[in-house]
């Protein structure tokens, strides 16, 4: 997949810290990207940004993610990178992500209530080692061929299955990863703004063109049984 920048694109990289933030964001979410970079810039981060070509619909956008964070790591190999969506602010400084070893540290969510994938891909942390690398490229590997309504946590959570044991995870802690209308009592760093629940889904097309289809097709049906019962 060509990642295609078009302008505005932001890079920031005067911070003595071991990583940077990345961002890719489409034109739809320029607003929030915008809102993501002032909230980097009040703490003095370092980020990259890069605003891509829709592709479409929302499930084919985030796909392009693995691609865009494997290009930073391949672009500044000496610097870690935290993924952050076009919709997060940071509310309080990030000095954790210099001090951790791990090659990966991502918000679990295997086993609870409510949750249909393994890993929340919303904040992820990635040090740049070789195995990290392997990760991502494998990643982008559970892409291909994938369903036209594969998102980012179905191939996510099939590449770390195939990574198991070859990869060093970290549990993120939720105050990185907060949903802005979900209860945490604990500290908030990095809150999420849930933009894509107004996005137009791929999946939510097709559910409610064969809902219509089933109910035209059971109107005809009661019509043909009425004709019938009136000959």
């Amino acid at each position: 997949m060509t990642l295609i920048p078009q302008t505005p694109s932001y890079q920031s990289m005067t911070a003595t810290d071991t990583f940077f933030v990345c961002c890719f964001y489409t034109e739809s979410y320029l607003d929030h990207a915008l809102s993501l970079k002032q909230s980097l810039d009040d703490f003095g981060l370092n980020y990259v940004f890069k605003q891509v070509e829709d592709a479409g619909y929302w499930e084919a956008n985030t796909r392009i993610k693995p691609h865009f964070i494997l290009d930073c790591l391949e672009r500044f190999p000496d610097k870690d990178v935290l993924y952050l969506d076009a919709d997060a602010m940071v509310k309080k400084p990030l000095d954790h992500f210099n001090t951790v070893t791990a090659d990966v540290e991502f918000y679990k969510t295997k086993g609870m209530a409510g949750m249909s994938h393994d890993y929340l891909a919303s904040t992820l942390f990635f040090r740049n080692t070789p195995a990290t690398i392997a990760l991502v490229q494998q990643w982008i590997a559970e892409q291909v061929n994938g369903k036209r309504t594969q998102v980012d946590q179905d191939s996510l959570d099939m590449a770390m299955e195939k990574m198991a044991g070859k990869i060093e995870v970290a549990p993120l802690s939720p105050g990185y990863i907060k949903i802005f209308d979900k209860d945490y009592a604990g500290e908030i760093y990095i809150e999420q703004y849930q933009a894509s629940r107004g996005q137009t889904k791929l999946r939510r097309q097709n559910i409610r063109k064969r809902n219509r289809m089933v109910g035209g097709m059971v109107v005809l049906i009661v019509i043909v049984a009425l004709v019938l019962g009136l000959s």
